[in-house]
């Protein structure tokens, strides 16, 4: 009966060591994509970034092409006040 439990206590010894390799294998694998998680989260950021100011760029040159183009003084004043107006804003919130 002595030697029954010591087999059943060895099978289970060497379970649990197998499960606690397991679990620290995992715990890795996390760690690692956490990090490449992150990574990707500060990729996406500088993007975003890049595509905001690549859209504030394309806005400008719409409306240097409105103001020198032949197009309708009436909406080369609407996107001048526009910007203004915007100029305004931030000026305001600079002042706070």
């Amino acid at each position: 009966m002595n030697e029954e439990y010591n087999k059943i206590l060895d099978t289970l010894k060497g379970n649990i060591q197998q499960i606690i390799l397991l679990y620290n294998k995992e715990k890795e694998i996390n760690n690692e994509l956490s990090k490449e998680v992150e990574n990707l989260n500060e990729e996406l950021n500088i993007q975003q970034n890049k595509y905001q100011e690549i859209e504030r760029k394309y806005e400008n040159l719409k409306l240097a092409k409105a103001i020198n183009s032949d197009i309708e003084d009436s909406e080369a004043k609407l996107k001048l006040n526009k910007i203004i107006r915007e100029i305004d804003n931030c000026i305001a919130l600079l002042n706070k």
